[in-house]
């Protein structure tokens, strides 16, 4: 079974090169430190910051709690900054890619990885079949944790809001609909924006693994979601910025 810590891994192997042994790297939303254990691994000197800590699950590495907006180290502090899908989660993304650009060295490196209209179309699609494998009991949530029952989502949303959750997908990020995010995820939108708030796109490659939000099919192997990447689209992208 391809765990979640599995795809994770796989993406950051695509961009091992830029964490050699003895550089000072940011994490963004580093969540469970999963990520930033394995940087550690590669010999880099890792900071994680994340605004609230994942319930229920395994923690890697120290992650600092922070307030989302502020990151709490100085001017030109790190030589890589890096996040994984993280960024279509920040509301304020000027405000984000300004402390970016603040804390990273004049010759440092922002490495993103992000989620791509594949990934979003496909999520969509398998939506219907991840609430048939639900109501058979057949599948968790991704990633683990407490479920609230009907009920309860009923009394917290409303009936309409949760007949509109189960019959249509909703939007993963900061954004008005599961539909808008074509766009909002797409490499034209992303370029603009990196481009918007000081930074040049050294390098934008898709990451060559396929997988989907609600993880329907756990028993693929790598190697199957390589190749399905190849036919299907990669689920996410890689961007490499400088400071312009």
């Amino acid at each position: 079974m391809t765990s979640l810590e599995d795809l994770r891994g796989q993406e950051l192997s695509a961009i091992k090169t830029y964490f050699s042994h003895g550089i000072r790297v940011l994490e963004i939303g580093g969540g469970n430190g999963f990520q930033a254990s394995l940087l550690v691994a590669l010999g880099a000197d890792v900071k994680s910051i994340d605004v609230a800590q994942p319930a229920g699950q395994q923690t890697f590495f120290p992650v600092e709690i922070y307030d989302g907006h502020t990151i709490p180290y100085s001017d030109a502090t790190f030589d890589v900054v890096f996040s994984s899908n993280v960024l279509e989660h920040v509301q304020d993304i000027k405000g984000m890619m300004a402390e970016i650009h603040r804390v990273l060295k004049v010759d440092g490196v922002a490495v993103h990885i992000l989620p791509t209209p594949t990934w979003r179309f496909w999520t969509s699609l398998t939506h219907y079949a991840y609430l048939a494998m639900r109501v058979l009991g057949l599948r968790r949530p991704v990633g683990g944790g407490h479920v609230p029952s009907l009920g309860g989502k009923v009394q917290r949303s409303g009936l309409w809001a949760t007949a509109k959750r189960i019959l249509l997908a909703g939007p993963h990020g900061e954004y008005p609909s599961a539909l808008s995010e074509f766009w909002y995820f797409s490499k034209a939108r992303w370029l603009e924006v990196f481009r918007q708030n000081g930074f040049q796109v050294i390098r934008s490659s898709p990451s060559g693994i396929f997988y989907t939000g609600y993880s329907v099919a756990p028993a693929l192997s790598i190697g199957v979601r390589q190749k399905l990447a190849k036919i299907l689209g990669s689920s996410t992208y890689i961007y490499v910025l400088r400071k312009t």
